[in-house]
């Protein structure tokens, strides 16, 4: 047997960790009565600001950040029709959409 050396394994290894992170992420469920929404979009054609505006809701923050707001006043169903990827409780990724301050 041929001697391999470990960098491809070990990269293979962590791409495929990451393809899980993000999987998990990506199916996180949204309660259909949340008040605040993490709406993920393209950022081609006006961005997650144009899909928040065409489901009919409101802009919260972060102001800067081009595939993600967080968002108020309409129903996930209306962000998904309107062309979000996917949607997220922004309570539990503080991380993502400072919605917490750090201690």
């Amino acid at each position: 047997m041929r001697n391999l050396h470990p960098a491809p394994l070990i990269a293979l290894g962590l791409i495929a960790i990451l393809f899980a992170e993000l999987a998990s992420v990506a199916v996180a469920a949204v309660a259909d009565d949340a008040d605040l929404v993490l709406v993920v979009a393209p950022p081609w054609h006006g961005g997650p600001e144009a899909v928040v505006a065409a489901a009919g809701g409101s802009v919260v923050g972060p102001s800067n950040a081009p595939l993600a707001v967080v968002a108020t006043d309409a129903t996930p169903a209306a962000f998904k029709d309107a062309g979000a990827w996917f949607l997220l409780d922004p309570k539990k990724f503080p991380f993502l959409c400072a919605t917490e301050t750090p201690k």
